[in-house]
């Protein structure tokens, strides 16, 4: 799909776009985006490239950034996919092969009458659009956390049957943060180079809000690591807990085991079909017979209560 928005002052039609916005274009897309900007688009196999050399290119008349890793597909379950972009001083071309909550974040923008007035305004409200959805997407997920471990160290009555989801819900915000961390840290190298020898005709005001994007992008590090810590120790903590419960099943088990056995024994003694067991001849041998019988479950009980077994 591609999408065209126009410059800030003017959205007639056959005005020359400012931003072009492919997302998992067809062949046709590629081709006409090309022509806009006057050279072939990268592939996704060239976008992906996990090289550092091919991370940013700058000349006199285009700048190139690859992030190999920006979302993740179908609707975040999928594989991460790269995000290409590519800036002249007339048009910014954005190649991207999944829904991004920051490209929707933006594109609101422009729908409220906030259209950029040149290419390098929207390249930098993009990247200031990806810092401020980062931020709200790690606020939320620690949001979340905090309330998994009140979930994991409550003491309710269903506490152990909540111990299964609350490993799914943790693999779900370990697999977000993965984005998260991926697509900044991609932003962030991409920045790194660009702020130390950005393109003069960039200007040196766009370069200063996009280093400020930069120290955000570093401030989310060490949050991001205090966060991946958080979910490390709720993580031990859960296998922890279900750990404890299989050795309480396991002891209960092993309880029930052992006090059975006597009064198995004795009712395999007196089931025994010899006529000479002098039970069976005693006028109260049967109430006999269950008298022994529970106090050989008692007894064993008694020890492992004062034992504190239990």
């Amino acid at each position: 799909m591609l999408t065209t928005y126009p410059r800030a002052e003017s959205s007639a039609p056959g005005i020359a776009p400012v931003w072009l916005d492919l997302l998992d274009p067809s062949d046709d897309e590629r081709r006409q985006a090309a022509a806009l900007l006057g050279c072939e688009l990268p592939t996704r196999k060239q976008v992906a490239s996990i090289a550092l050399s091919t991370r940013v290119r700058a000349s006199d008349e285009q700048l190139r950034i690859n992030i190999p890793g920006f979302v993740r597909e179908d609707g975040g379950q999928g594989a991460l996919t790269p995000l290409g972009v590519l800036l002249t001083p007339r048009l910014l071309v954005t190649l991207r092969y999944a829904p991004s909550v920051a490209f929707d974040r933006m594109t609101g923008d422009v729908a409220r009458h906030n259209a950029p007035a040149s290419s390098i305004e929207a390249f930098v409200a993009l990247f200031e659009s990806v810092a401020a959805t980062a931020a709200d997407r790690m606020e939320s997920l620690s949001g979340e956390l905090s309330q998994l471990s009140r979930e994991v160290f409550s003491d309710s009555d269903s506490h152990g049957s909540m111990l299964r989801g609350v490993l799914f819900k943790i693999g779900r915000i370990q697999r977000q943060m993965t984005q998260i961390r991926a697509a900044t840290l991609g932003v962030q190298r991409g920045l790194s180079h660009l702020c130390e020898g950005a393109p003069k005709w960039l200007g040196q005001a766009p370069v200063a809000r996009l280093q400020v994007v930069l120290s955000d992008l570093h401030a989310f590090g060490e949050f991001d690591q205090q966060m991946d810590d958080k979910v490390q120790f709720l993580l031990d903590a859960t296998l922890g807990f279900i750990n404890n419960n299989q050795n309480d099943l396991i002891r209960f088990l092993t309880i029930a085991s052992v006090v059975t056995i006597p009064p198995m024994i004795l009712a395999g003694i007196w089931g025994m079909n010899y006529k000479s067991i002098p039970e069976y001849d005693w006028p109260h041998g049967y109430l006999f017979a269950w008298t022994m019988i529970i106090l050989s479950m008692a007894v064993p009980l008694a020890w492992f209560k004062w034992k504190k077994w239990f």
